[in-house]
């Protein structure tokens, strides 16, 4: 069983598959395609993915359904081909759509709902899809008032 060493989370094993990967990396960090996710109970629905490749990276995200109820999956084609989901933008039980949340100083946090991470399940393979469309935020307050306050 493999194990990686994570300057959040210290020595992690983990079986084969458990991994979700990035073929393309993701954008402003090209080289990172592999990462592990990682639950911690008591922070749930938060999930930590965890750099393979670099110990000391570890992204803090939350399901998009967490935060803003009927959020829209709005990629590129090209895109789904390559985790491939072809060109069904619809969220359900096999895609997992992730928003990474990004911290101030004073503790706050801001999701980025307009560059989300769109896992394929089935295959564990995922990317970041941009969406060139305003529709959401790339700084949605966690908190805020529009917050959904279960995930379903």
């Amino acid at each position: 069983m493999p194990t990686l060493f994570s300057t959040t989370f210290g020595a992690l094993s983990y079986g084969a598959g458990e991994q979700f990967m990035f073929p393309n990396g993701l954008p402003g960090f090209p080289q990172e395609t592999a990462f592990l996710p990682v639950e911690v109970p008591e922070q749930l629905p938060l999930l930590y993915l965890q750099s393979v490749q670099t110990p000391n990276l570890c992204f803090v995200t939350l399901p998009v359904n967490c935060l803003l109820e009927g959020y829209k999956l709005s990629a590129e084609p090209d895109d789904l081909n390559v985790i491939g989901l072809g060109t069904d933008t619809r969220l359900g039980p096999g895609i997992l759509c992730l928003a990474i949340l990004c911290f101030a100083q004073d503790g706050t946090a801001d999701a980025n709902l307009r560059a989300p991470l769109v896992i394929n399940l089935e295959n564990r393979t995922g990317i970041q899809a941009i969406q060139s469309r305003g529709d959401y935020a790339i700084r949605f307050p966690v908190g805020s008032s529009r917050e959904v306050t279960t995930c379903s």
